[in-house]
């Protein structure tokens, strides 16, 4: 694939210059994700679009390159991208998607061309998804085993979204602002009770020193997680929006199975008692809804979730009950 990729650099005419593609990795240009972005570059130039990746590990830093034009997109997470494009940022609701199923349904289902409209907000455009994995709550004190319990304790929140903040709020935890930098260490340090994050930061952010040997990790989604490539939609033609929306939800399964092994890895992951898996789902709808009125949701999306849940799962009470999201 990439000796093609050098055979088309040298036939391409010159006027063609390369769009730049950033991409923000907290482990820099190694990994899964840079290695999926090097194919699809590969993927790009054989449609004619050269594009040249560059890294970041500041995802704060990145989106303001994206905003004053020195990124043509950026690969970033759905809370980030939600600034540029609420619709498809709002798939990382709390609550929204229950299982990777329900994700690959949506994604699937967005790489429609009947859906490109919606895609696009302003001078953006959401040009693929992939999964990050579900957000699970790591805690560092198993007494702290239930939602009323929690209330009280500290939890970090990113601040760059106020769903997180309202969240915490809402159900009495005590946010501390933090950033996807230094969430891990404030964690690790015994500065905050309880994070969010998925298993894939569980080795690399060494979380396991904060779970310790006296926390958990809840085995209950609270969010799926996604990463989103958001372009600056006038550098690129709706052809290559679309090869490139259908490119991603491709690489599902892929993605996937590097999701599945960190999960397999996690230490001390366990669900919440039967008792207390209803009152959970119950914070996660109360919140979700809380943030729909709040205005921090797309409720186009909202309603999109609602009807792939229930096409997953068809059985749910919300199905029957003719409730709008």
């Amino acid at each position: 694939m990439r000796n093609l990729a050098v055979l088309l650099l040298l036939v391409l005419p010159p006027s063609l210059s390369a769009r730049t593609l950033c991409v923000f990795s907290l482990v820099g240009a190694q990994g899964e994700l840079w290695e999926q972005m090097e194919d699809y570059r590969v993927a790009a130039l054989q449609w004619g679009e050269p594009l040249s990746l560059r890294v970041f590990t500041d995802e704060r830093i990145a989106a303001e390159d994206l905003k004053a034009g020195l990124c043509d997109g950026l690969m970033m997470t759905g809370m980030r991208a939600r600034q540029f494009v609420p619709f498809t940022g709002s798939i990382d609701a709390i609550g929204g998607l229950h299982n990777y199923q329900s994700l690959q349904v949506l994604i699937e289902l967005l790489a429609d061309p009947r859906l490109a409209a919606s895609m696009r907000h302003g001078a953006y455009e959401t040009a693929g998804i992939l999964p990050l994995g579900a957000a699970y709550l790591h805690i560092n004190d198993r007494a702290i085993n239930s939602v009323e319990k929690m209330a009280g304790h500290t939890m970090a929140v990113f601040d760059n979204d106020r769903a997180q903040i309202l969240m915490a709020e809402h159900i009495g935890v005590r946010p501390v602002l933090s950033d996807v930098s230094n969430f891990s260490s404030k964690f690790n340090n015994g500065v905050v009770d309880v994070i969010a994050a998925p298993a894939v930061a569980y080795r690399p952010l060494e979380l396991y020193r904060g779970v310790g040997l006296q926390g958990v990790v809840l085995k209950l989604t609270t969010v799926q997680l996604t990463l989103q490539l958001v372009l600056r939609h006038e550098r690129f033609s709706p052809e290559f929006m679309a090869r490139s929306r259908h490119y991603f939800s491709g690489q599902f399964d892929r993605t996937l199975k590097v999701i599945r092994t960190a999960e397999d890895d996690l230490l001390f992951f366990y669900p919440p008692p039967d008792k207390d898996r209803e009152r959970y789902a119950e914070m996660m709808n109360e919140s979700r809804r809380f943030l729909i009125e709040a205005g921090v949701y797309d409720k186009d999306m909202m309603r999109w979730l609602k009807k792939v849940r229930c096409k997953v799962s068809p059985a749910r009470a919300e199905c029957v009950n003719g409730g709008e999201w």
